[in-house]
């Protein structure tokens, strides 16, 4: 009898440890968001991407606790790379660290205005700055970056639409060889393309793919042509419909009907 109770105890004790191991697994790999993509450069900052996903997506709440521990176990890693991402999501001012864990602090809408708006007065500048080089290797870039827009977009693609989307914006505020201009760009880049990952993945499947794909590729060629003429006022007009169209498309995907959002 003994031996057969230690052979249970044993069994479920086997079972229980695979069940969370499966579910560490699941956790880590996280397939809905293309962190290997976004190149991170440790295991730290890939960590910090997945959960600045899941905080952002509403998977974690605000006002709800993580430890380094559980962190740790649910991504396979050391404690150490754990701690690494909660300083760097605490710095984004997406979570707060306490003694008892780090409590999620979330993202509002007023807080994504908010990079929208400094990512509007970074791109305006930088678009201008670009429109005084006459920079063809510039101009072709964005070109090719469109046509893989399109090649996204019609392999549905939401990820590499995002990816894409975001490299061509970025290779404007790089080429507008302002450090300072590109270094707060790069203060707010992930929490920017994390939601625009979020709100293309919506889009894709609330939109019908003509609606979407004439004005994204329309409105990007737009702007390389202002950039081209080097006419500062179609510059703005461009990227004002541009920002209306993102900001309400990040609107409509990641605060409709998300309670987990902060007030």
């Amino acid at each position: 009898m003994k031996k057969r109770l230690h052979f249970f105890n044993h069994s479920v004790g086997y079972l229980i440890s695979c069940i969370q191991r499966i579910h560490r697994i699941k956790g880590g790999d996280n397939i809905r968001f293309p962190i290997e993509k976004l190149n991170p450069a440790s295991k730290g900052e890939k960590i910090a991407g997945l959960i600045r996903y899941e905080i952002i997506n509403g998977d974690l709440k605000p006002g709800e606790v993580v430890s380094e521990n559980s962190i740790a176990n649910k991504y396979n890693s050391s404690r150490s790379p754990s701690r690494e991402a909660l300083r760097i999501l605490q710095n984004e001012g997406l979570l707060e660290l306490k003694r008892m864990g780090a409590e999620i602090i979330g993202v509002s809408q007023k807080d994504i205005e908010e990079l929208n708006d400094i990512r509007y007065l970074i791109e305006s500048f930088a678009m201008k700055e670009c429109a005084k080089q006459n920079n063809d290797e510039l101009m072709a870039f964005l070109q090719f970056t469109v046509e893989k827009m399109k090649i996204a977009i019609n392999n549905k693609d939401a990820s590499e639409l995002a990816l894409q989307d975001t490299a061509f914006h970025q290779a404007i505020i790089k080429a507008s060889n302002h450090n300072r201009i590109y270094h707060l760009w790069t203060s707010i880049e992930k929490i920017i393309i994390t939601a625009l990952l979020i709100a293309t993945e919506k889009r894709f499947s609330t939109e019908t793919e003509g609606t979407y794909k004439e004005f994204l590729v329309d409105s990007h060629l737009n702007i390389v042509d202002a950039i081209k003429k080097g006419d500062f006022n179609e510059i703005e007009d461009n990227l004002q419909e541009h920002f209306i169209d993102t900001r309400a498309t990040v609107k409509n995907s990641v605060f409709i009907n998300n309670s987990s959002i902060k007030e």
